[in-house]
């Protein structure tokens, strides 16, 4: 039976299991009478969790094992210091062949042909002229859509799947369209375009395989970097698009992370920077608080463990339903 790491959590101390992990990180260490022992932390779509090959026989190669295999394991479920931390009896590296890699990595719940098909129902709204151009610069050109529909929005925190940054996209535009009604000063064409465009970067920020890994590129420019580069190279090659324009519209994507605790490069000094910050921090919070809840509790009800990320556990006791499943 191939278990899931949220299924380990939740077994008593000694049962037995087996199944298909990522491995995210290894080490090889010593005992005090000096024999190797093998320390990992394996992965799946349902989390991640510390595990030990205690006693690998004494002709095992343990260098073979490497961050990105996936092993098949079996071991017992123990407990060190109140966390879970199994004990393997049996390791090997499997074969492509032999898991399916949906067990590692999910899809946006809903739809990504509706879902693009709801993008560019936005973009044709559009009134203003070059915002408009700009953003069908991008979701008319094939091989960028191509990307942009297969990327997540995140690696662990939200929206880690594919089609995530789709959808978060898509959250964050309609978070902006209902804020946008409410304050009539708002340039709504500029803070829907930023909304659009914000993340576009993350294209080339991730990539997929087994699982999601941060690009080398990703880890030292960053998304938002990326994301107004891309957005300068198209505005380039439009005839007249305004100064003040492309500046209001590279100072939201700039401080859509709205502290510089959290990454931003500036904080938002306009009406329409303001409101595509907070519109990303809600869409990305909310969606990682489920999707930490759905990792951890599966369809039961109760106490998430602490969220690395955001600091807590989560009380959950609603019912489970997080969209429409495609």
């Amino acid at each position: 039976m191939d278990t899931y790491i949220r299924e380990i959590c939740s077994l008593p101390v000694g049962t037995e299991f087996e199944g298909f992990f990522f491995i995210e990180h290894v080490e090889i260490k010593k005992h005090r009478t000096g024999e190797p022992y093998l320390k990992l932390i394996l992965s799946d779509k349902t989390g991640t969790i510390p595990a030990l090959w205690w006693k690998p026989p004494k002709d095992a190669d343990l260098t073979i094992f490497q961050r990105g295999d996936v092993v098949f394991v079996v071991g017992h479920v123990e407990h060190f210091q109140q966390s879970v931390q199994p004990k393997l009896k049996e390791i090997r590296k499997a074969d492509s062949k032999e898991f399916d890699s949906k067990k590692f990595i999910s899809e946006s719940r809903f739809s990504i042909e509706e879902q693009f098909n709801s993008l560019l129902e936005v973009i044709d709204s559009i009134e203003n002229p070059f915002l408009k151009k700009l953003l069908e610069n991008f979701f008319y050109d094939d091989s960028f859509v191509k990307k942009f529909l297969k990327a997540p929005a995140g690696k662990t925190i939200h929206h880690a799947c594919i089609g995530g940054l789709l959808e978060h996209t898509l959250g964050v535009v309609e978070i902006c369209e209902t804020v946008a009604k409410r304050f009539k000063s708002i340039d709504r064409d500029l803070l829907i375009c930023a909304a659009i465009l914000h993340d576009i970067g993350k294209v080339y920020e991730y990539e997929i395989d087994v699982t999601i890994s941060r690009t080398t590129e990703g880890i030292l420019l960053g998304h938002l970097y990326m994301s107004c580069e891309m957005v300068t190279k198209k505005i380039d090659e439009i005839e007249g698009f305004p100064h003040d324009l492309k500046v209001k519209l590279l100072h939201c994507i700039l401080s859509h992370h709205g502290e510089y605790e959290h990454g931003s490069p500036k904080k938002p000094k306009t009406l329409e920077a303001v409101t595509l910050a907070y519109a990303d921090a809600l869409d990305s919070r909310v969606k990682g608080f489920e999707e930490h809840i759905e990792r951890e509790l599966g369809t039961n009800k109760g106490w998430t463990r602490r969220h690395f990320a955001f600091e807590v556990p989560i009380f959950f006791d609603g019912n489970f339903n997080y969209g429409e499943e495609k």
